[in-house]
């Protein structure tokens, strides 16, 4: 894998890293991604926001703001 990611194939490990645990390399790119990078961060937050609520309505809590 490169050092560099751009961001199609950053949106790949977030996707990944919903259903399963990164190796510490790619977490660590990732990351770094992210600090320049706002529209990842954002995406990565969608998805988290999305698989928390996911969670939650599954065990019918209300959603959190």
């Amino acid at each position: 894998m490169n050092d560099e990611l751009d961001c199609k194939a950053i949106s790949r490990l977030i996707s990944d890293g919903q259903d399963r645990d990164l190796p510490p390399a790619e977490r660590a790119r990732m990351r770094l991604h992210f600090v320049i990078c706002e529209t990842c961060r954002d995406v990565n937050d969608q998805f988290s926001f999305l698989r928390e609520a996911m969670k939650r309505l599954s065990r019918n809590e209300p959603p959190s703001e």
